[in-house]
């Protein structure tokens, strides 16, 4: 319940700067793979694990909102890259100062048992640890 709180806080800051939260995970994706010169849209994909339709649909929007830029890769035409303009990336970091200012205010409030509550549930979810 704690852990939903803190992604339904993360996912009210994407809203308020005009961006769903699977737009704003895609940024965040892009940003991730900024060093390996874009991020293959069949990577994308799979690291959403989405439809390639869905994935295509918050591309688009996100190329029409002037956040990312895509290219055909030189090694092999069939490949799209995508990657985070320089738009996308002010936006990014704005996004990252609002999200620690508003996690460093949630955790403050909590004690050690809801803060322990929240690791379990990350490394359940996320990291395949603990007995779900």
């Amino acid at each position: 319940m704690l852990f939903r709180h803190g992604v339904a806080l993360v996912d009210q800051l994407a809203i308020d700067e005009g961006l769903s939260p699977a737009q704003y995970h895609v940024l965040l994706a892009l940003a991730a793979r900024e060093e390996d010169g874009g991020l293959p849209e069949s990577e994308l994909v799979r690291h959403l694990d989405a439809s390639r339709a869905h994935v295509s649909t918050l591309v688009r929007s996100l190329q029409a909102a002037g956040l990312t830029l895509d290219w055909r890769d030189s090694g092999d035409r069939r490949q799209v890259r995508l990657a985070v303009t320089d738009a996308g990336w002010a936006l990014l970091e704005r996004l990252g100062e609002r999200q620690e200012q508003v996690l460093r205010d949630f955790v403050a409030g909590l004690d050690r048992t809801e803060i322990m509550e929240i690791i379990a549930d990350i490394s359940a979810r996320y990291l395949g640890l603990g007995g779900q």
